[in-house]
């Protein structure tokens, strides 16, 4: 038994996705970013869990520091704003939501022409936390 773990509790293993270089993160951040708004759509997460999670203003910095291609700026910048959205003019949520996808989809067609090298996305760990 782990001692720094309560003993009520079961040991999680940590999951993480990693991406070798800017073009490889810009491509993985966009296919995370078209999942969420996938879910957003369906309705199976609110739009202020999606900025509470993905898509708020770091993500947003960390994409102008690396200089990213314009169509996935614009994308999250305007996916920052869905909170916002869906607050103050709801009825313009899925089309919102539409606009951000449309943007990303040509910032995927822009990132896949480079076919960025790297290794997967999904990191090996063996560390545990608790839940």
């Amino acid at each position: 038994m782990n001692e720094h773990l309560p003993e009520d509790s079961e040991p999680q293993l940590e999951l993480s996705l990693q991406a070798k270089g800017p073009d490889d993160a810009q491509l993985l951040i966009t296919v995370a970013s078209l999942g969420m708004c996938r879910a957003l759509a369906a309705g199976t997460l609110s739009p202020d869990h999606a900025c509470q999670r993905l898509f708020g203003p770091a993500l947003l910095t960390r994409l102008n520091q690396m200089n990213a291609c314009q169509e996935l700026r614009h994308a999250i910048h305007m996916a920052t704003e869905l909170e916002d959205v869906a607050n103050l003019i709801p009825d313009k949520l899925a089309s919102a939501i539409a606009d951000v996808e449309s943007e990303l989809l040509k910032a995927l067609a822009t990132l896949s022409i480079k076919k960025p090298a790297g290794d997967k996305w999904l990191v090996r760990s063996n560390k545990r936390i608790a839940g």
